[in-house]
């Protein structure tokens, strides 16, 4: 991979996601307005019993918002990503590993602002809430936090390679926001949810990654549940099974005949 073209392409779009602007400013400060508009919590000290154990629910949700924003950011983000070069897509992909520059330029600039927005969410609940977690299992917790990263990259990449013609990339990070939001107990634990529910919502990788983090890192004794890493490391291998397929078959092909 040429790195001059990469590092200067990756330093172009982290800065254009940094320059002022209203898309910047609420992507920045919406996730803690989220937290902020929880601030009643820290005098109300509301717990909450999950897995017969009593914990505060506000350590719970800032798991639940810090993962669910940077997840959602990267499907939303990503593709759009992409697609902002689109004018120059052609002469970048036909030049030597200029596929791999674009790609992996985007990819480190979407992760670096993701990591950026879940930076001021737990900085916002250590300041606010006294917000901490247990730190024994810190090194398996942060190798699922990789993992979910990386399955929620794949889907963004298999959105991007099958929804070439969608000309606002935006509106699936908007969706996908509200899907999660919603659905992968963000805000409530899923054993609150009506069966039979409870049991669908472990479909989505990030239930299944959130629900993993939460058992390592708000309980001390806890080991990492088994089936449900199975279930993660088993959808990014056939992610990327795909991946492969539709890159191969689509995504130069796409860009060479349209552009």
């Amino acid at each position: 991979m040429p790195i001059n073209a990469f590092l200067l392409l990756t330093r172009k779009k982290i800065l254009n996601n940094l320059s002022f602007s209203l898309s910047t400013f609420t992507t920045i400060l919406q996730p803690v307005l989220w937290l902020i508009i929880f601030l009643y919590l820290r005098e109300e000290h509301i717990t909450i019993t999950l897995y017969n154990h009593q914990i505060r629910y506000i350590e719970f949700l800032v798991l639940g918002i810090f993962l669910w924003r940077i997840v959602s950011f990267i499907l939303g983000k990503f593709p759009s990503s992409i697609k902002e070069d689109a004018p120059a897509i052609k002469s970048i992909i036909t030049s030597p590993r200029g596929e791999s520059v674009l790609i992996w330029s985007s990819l480190v600039a979407t992760f670096s602002i993701a990591m950026i927005i879940g930076a001021c969410i737990l900085l916002t609940a250590v300041l606010l809430y006294d917000f901490s977690v247990f730190l024994n299992q810190i090194f398996i917790a942060f190798l699922v936090f990789l993992l979910i990263i990386i399955v929620h990259f794949e889907i963004a990449i298999i959105i991007l390679i099958s929804h070439t013609h969608i000309k606002d990339m935006k509106s699936i990070g908007f969706i996908t926001t509200t899907i999660f939001g919603l659905s992968s107990g963000v805000f409530f634990p899923v054993e609150f949810f009506p069966s039979p529910f409870d049991h669908f919502v472990y479909v989505l990788p990030l239930t299944q990654g959130l629900t993993i983090l939460r058992e390592l890192l708000l309980f001390p004794n806890f080991l990492p549940n088994l089936n449900l890493s199975i279930m993660l490391v088993s959808e990014a291998v056939f992610l990327f099974t795909i991946i492969i397929f539709l890159y191969k078959k689509k995504f130069k092909s796409y860009w060479l005949d349209k552009m």
